[in-house]
């Protein structure tokens, strides 16, 4: 019979409709109890019951900033158009690379050629070089405004596959993104956080 009865009640609970009210009380022994029936709680502990707030759904995040698909093509670099100061650059995303790295003719086309900067040491593949570190005020990578920025000013190899590239996009810029490779299909994104 005791097992019909909770049988019953466990029934009776389970089929509770989704917006009725849940009670917790808590007896005069101490035992915590919860229900759905504010009858079923003895008179002398109804008006110490606590209604508990149904669980709400969380509200829908907002939309994210979309991502910008990279140029990421069988065998070459996967590069980002920038801006400096309004200027177009194409630079190579080196998630290898400390601070991004900028040319020379970059920063002259974009104005900032007469700015003196602190001597600095570069360690690379290829060795230890001498570059200078200057400061630009913003540069607007991929819906990312970025800055002020010390990048590194530093001639890039002349010849193969960076003729066209103006410098490397670093961990220091990229930090304000989530980047995604995609190998297999050829496809890298960046996504400002």
């Amino acid at each position: 019979m005791l097992r019909l009865r909770a049988a019953a009640l466990a029934i009776c609970l389970v089929a509770t409709p989704a917006a009725a009210q849940l009670y917790r009380w808590t007896d005069g022994e101490g035992t915590v109890h919860y229900t759905a029936d504010l009858d079923a709680i003895p008179p002398a502990h109804r008006a110490a019951a606590q209604l508990l707030s149904a669980p709400q759904p969380r509200p829908a995040p907002p939309p994210g900033p979309e991502p910008t698909v990279l140029r990421a093509g069988s065998g070459a670099p996967i590069t980002v158009a920038a801006r400096l100061n309004g200027i177009a650059l194409t630079l190579v995303v080196d998630t290898g690379a400390d601070r991004t790295v900028l040319s020379p003719s970059a920063i002259e086309r974009a104005g900032f050629g007469g700015q003196s900067g602190r001597p600095v040491q570069i360690v690379g593949a290829t060795g230890v070089t001498t570059a200078v570190l200057v400061t630009v005020p913003l540069l607007d990578v991929a819906g990312a405004r970025i800055g002020p920025l010390a990048v590194i000013v530093h001639a890039l190899p002349a010849a193969g596959r960076f003729e066209a590239i103006d410098g490397l996009l670093g961990r220091d810029a990229l930090d304000a993104f989530t980047l995604t490779v995609d190998a297999a299909s050829g496809r890298a994104t960046l996504t400002p956080r």
